[in-house]
């Protein structure tokens, strides 16, 4: 007998496992973790420094996850996304497709990149609650810091905001999912 929210739970097993098999086998190279990898601990320690709100932080993590998946899964052959080009509920993603380049990796990881960079922007911005006692603009130095940071240890450029994906660009495409 299948549990009451049965198709729930394959969707959300269906969305974290591929997301957990592509940052794993990273695991065990220290040196050079996966940008996925990378952004999850951005997230982590934007997460430290946030008020503790457990359900909403889960939540975040849900929907990091997916934007990650959808910016990879998009240059990948086999996979489908979750919520690019699909209607879940009574949110629709429009999706027009994009032309696959040839470095598809290179790609993935921009594309990564971008969305989770407009996504935390976007989750953690200066208005988000801080924990007792820290400052305000101590929480705005560290945010648009640590992400600029790691925008900038990619080699990308985080003034790049168009979401117009159309001439195949991997960071506008990013900055599509991530603004979903």
């Amino acid at each position: 007998m299948r549990p009451k929210n049965y198709t729930s739970y394959r969707m959300r097993f269906a969305v974290l496992l591929p997301l957990i098999l592509f940052i794993f086998p990273n695991f065990s190279n220290a040196q050079s973790p996966s940008v996925a990898m990378q952004w999850d601990e951005v997230q982590l320690s934007c997460i430290r420094k946030d008020a503790a709100r457990p359900t909403i932080q889960a939540r975040n993590l849900y929907h990091a996850a997916i934007v990650m998946y959808d910016a990879w899964a998009v240059y990948d052959d086999d996979a489908t996304t979750v919520l690019l080009g699909k209607t879940l509920g009574n949110f629709t993603c429009p999706f027009n497709g994009i032309t696959i380049p040839e470095n598809r990796k290179a790609a993935q990881e921009k594309a990564i990149s971008y969305a989770m960079y407009r996504f935390l922007t976007n989750r953690y911005q200066p208005f988000s609650p801080t924990p007792s006692g820290q400052p305000q603009n101590n929480w705005i130095t560290f945010s648009s810091g640590y992400l600029n940071t790691l925008m900038s240890n990619l080699g990308y450029d985080p003034s790049i905001t168009s979401t117009d994906y159309s001439d195949g660009d991997p960071a506008k495409l990013g900055n599509y999912i991530g603004q979903k």
